[in-house]
């Protein structure tokens, strides 16, 4: 059996916390804090959520000072955060976003919306963790050239730049389709992207840009 992914529910209101957990207790680990420092100490003693639900309005330490302490943090600079908040006016939403949480869902919430969102980011971050362990080895193979690698890097998405990698290595669409979860299709579509960026038309081109 495949275990659950953990999710992380920081919120000072007591009932809130019991809401969003039996939301989500059937599809994942709940964990809960009640303030910004309790979710801090939990990171920072081995608590390892796949994902965060972070509340705003809180007293002491409040969601966006939250978010700021987590992102300094070994722990938790790179776990995805979303704010589920009663704050619904737009300039909290896009604070929360231009901070670095990856969604803002508003109280009361519906639980097909949440258990989506969750879906959705979830998958967001297996793919990127993803891609950069297609990256790192396809690196550690050597050959490659530092200034081009750096000029495609800002050039290309993540997607397409793990993509461009693996055609220079000769990968087929199928190939590089398992190796990223992708359908062979939607890679197909990303390398017609490259073909289109990179001003060329045919695969073996792609290799004397990291080459």
């Amino acid at each position: 059996m495949t275990p659950k992914r953990k999710i992380f529910v920081v919120d000072d209101n007591v009932a809130s916390l019991a809401v969003v957990e039996e939301l989500l207790r059937e599809e994942y680990e709940v964990s809960l804090a009640k303030s910004g420092a309790q979710a801090v100490r939990f990171l920072e003693k081995g608590g390892s959520p796949d994902l965060i639900l972070l509340d705003i309005d809180m007293p002491d330490m409040d969601g966006f000072e939250t978010l700021l302490t987590l992102r300094a943090t070994d722990a938790g600079h790179e776990i995805s955060v979303i704010y589920l908040t009663g704050i619904i006016d737009a300039g909290s939403e896009a604070r929360g976003l231009r901070m670095g949480a990856v969604d803002y869902i508003r109280k009361p919430v519906n639980k097909q919306v949440l258990l989506a969102r969750l879906a959705l980011h979830l998958e967001n971050d297996d793919k990127r963790r993803q891609l950069k362990l297609v990256e790192t080895q396809q690196l550690e193979v050597g050959g490659v050239q530092p200034a081009k690698l750096l000029h495609m890097k800002e050039l290309l998405t993540h997607t397409e730049f793990a993509v461009a990698l693996l055609v220079a290595r000769g990968h087929t669409n199928y190939e590089i389709g398992k190796q990223l979860s992708y359908s062979p299709a939607y890679v197909k579509k990303v390398v017609s992207r490259l073909f289109d960026r990179l001003d060329i038309d045919k695969r073996s081109a792609v290799k004397e840009f990291f080459y």
